[in-house]
C-alpha cells in the first residue's frame, strides 16, 4: 500500500514538474515562432493575439502543474479528489494529443523543425503519467476498502 502511494506521489510530482516546465517554455515561444515563415505577413494586432494565446496557455500550464504538485504532496488526504482531478487531466491531455494529430505543430520552434517531433512524444508521456497515476490511485482506494 505505501509503495503505491509513494509511486503515485512521484509520478504525479514528475507530471506536475513537466507541466510547469512546458508552461514556462511558452513564454519564450513567441520569439521563435515569429522567426518562422509566414509570420511576417501578420499584422501587429494578429501577432499580439498569437502572443497572448501563447502566454495564456503558458499560465494555465504553470497553474495546472502547481495544482498537480500540491495534490502529489498531500496524496494521502486527497485521494478521491485527486482521482477526479486526474480524470480531468486525462481528458485534457487526450484532447491535446488528438489536436496535435489533427493539427501538427509544423513550425520551427527552439530550432527544431517540425516542432511536433518533440511535442507529440512529450504529450503522450504526460498523458501516460496521468493514466498510470489514475490506475494506481484506483488500486490504492480499492485496497483501502478491503
Amino acid at each position: 500500500m505505501q509503495k503505491h502511494i509513494l509511486l503515485i506521489k512521484n509520478i504525479t510530482l514528475f507530471a506536475g514538474i513537466i507541466e510547469i516546465g512546458v508552461g514556462l517554455l511558452h513564454f519564450f515561444m513567441p520569439y521563435f515562432i515569429y522567426q518562422s515563415d509566414g509570420f511576417e505577413y501578420l499584422s501587429e494586432i494578429e501577432l499580439n493575439y498569437v502572443t497572448l494565446v501563447t502566454f495564456a496557455v503558458g499560465i494555465l500550464l504553470v497553474a495546472f502543474g502547481a495544482v498537480t504538485i500540491l495534490f502529489s504532496l498531500h496524496i494521502e488526504s486527497v485521494k478521491k479528489i485527486l482521482l477526479q482531478y486526474l480524470i480531468i487531466k486525462i481528458v485534457l491531455w487526450t484532447l491535446r494529443v488528438v489536436f496535435e494529430i489533427i493539427y501538427p505543430l509544423e513550425l520551427n520552434i527552439f530550432y527544431v523543425n517540425p516542432f511536433t517531433t518533440i511535442v507529440f512524444p512529450g504529450l503522450v508521456l504526460e498523458l501516460l503519467l496521468f493514466i498510470v497515476s489514475f490506475i494506481l490511485i484506483k488500486i490504492s482506494i480499492k485496497e483501502a476498502i478491503k
